[in-house]
Order: C-alpha cells, then structure tokens, then sequence
C-alpha cells in the first residue's frame, strides 16, 4: 500500500521538474515547486509532511549558497492517489 503514495510524490517531482524552476535572475535564490500528496488523516502522512519540511529546512541550514529553493505544495490525498495526483495538474 506504501507504493501508491510514493508513486504520488515521484509523479509530482517530476511534473515540477518538467516546468522547470522560476526565472533565476530575480534576485535571491530560484524557487523550485515540488508537489507531495499525502494522506493527512493518517499518523504516517502527518509524520511524513513534518518529517519532509524538517528535512528540507535542515538542507538549506546546511547548504545556504544553493541557487535554488524547493517550495513544498503539500496536497491531502483523502486516501485516493490517482484523484490527487490529477488535482495537481
């Protein structure tokens, strides 16, 4: 069951890639959008968004001089992937 929403998050990061990031010469970093569906009336989606914004801020803590910045566009899949992952487009 653990493969659908992963499949999710692959297919956003991907979709997002494919648009590419936002005009880099603005000033400050580029903004890169990166959709993640989760399922936020679980215990395991609840974990996962906290555990994904830790993880990106923890990066960016580490690694300032980086040109671009993901934006997280976190999605509730209400336990039904393929209509989420349609919602993002």
């Amino acid at each position: 069951m653990l493969r659908l929403p992963i499949l999710s998050v692959f297919l956003f990061v991907m979709s997002s890639w494919a648009f590419g990031a936002q005009d880099p010469n603005k000033n400050g970093p580029a903004q890169f959008d990166v959709g993640v569906i989760l399922d936020l009336n679980t215990l395991i989606g609840k974990m996962a968004q906290t555990s994904i914004a830790m993880a990106v801020e923890d990066f960016y803590e580490v690694h300032s001089n980086y040109s671009t910045r993901l934006v997280l566009d976190t999605r509730d899949g209400n336990q039904d992937d393929g209509l989420a992952t349609l919602e993002g487009d």
